[in-house]
């Protein structure tokens, strides 16, 4: 009885670790600033530059290779805007962290802003009170039944 406890807690350990994501140290973001000469900013979680990392500059929808080289020491990197391309796919590592993005030639990147960080802790907390609320609306019922 105790062994098949252990065989099966050991079985759901192995499948919980096996489908657990891979989880990156740092959140990388990449970002544009002007439409003339696409200027893109590499940054880490806290605006920590991600000075002289690689990158590619993909053509978006055909996946060839138009740009490379190094961010300089603030994580900028530029490039001339290639005629007839639309879409631009950046890519940038630096020691394993990964920044991706897909900037459209007109202005603006086509993936959605995230929130700043401060942002992200004040709505962590408002959950959190949310959910201490709730359980204490439950609790308040469940002592008056």
């Amino acid at each position: 009885m105790r062994s098949s406890k252990i065989i099966t807690m050991g079985i759901l350990l192995i499948l919980c670790m096996s489908l657990t994501p891979a989880a990156s140290a740092h959140r990388c973001y990449v970002e544009q600033f002007n439409a003339d000469e696409i200027v893109v900013k590499a940054f880490y979680d806290g605006e920590a530059p991600m000075g002289f990392a690689e990158y590619q500059v993909l053509n978006a929808d055909t996946d060839e290779l138009l740009y490379e080289g190094e961010t300089d020491e603030n994580g900028f990197l530029s490039f001339a805007p290639v005629e007839g391309v639309a879409q631009y796919h950046i890519t940038v590592d630096q020691f394993g962290h990964i920044g991706e993005a897909t900037i459209n030639a007109v202005g603006g990147s086509s993936e959605p802003a995230e929130l700043p960080l401060f942002m992200r802790i004040f709505t962590g907390f408002g959950y959190l009170m949310g959910i201490a609320g709730i359980a204490m609306v439950y609790t308040a019922k469940k002592e008056n039944n």
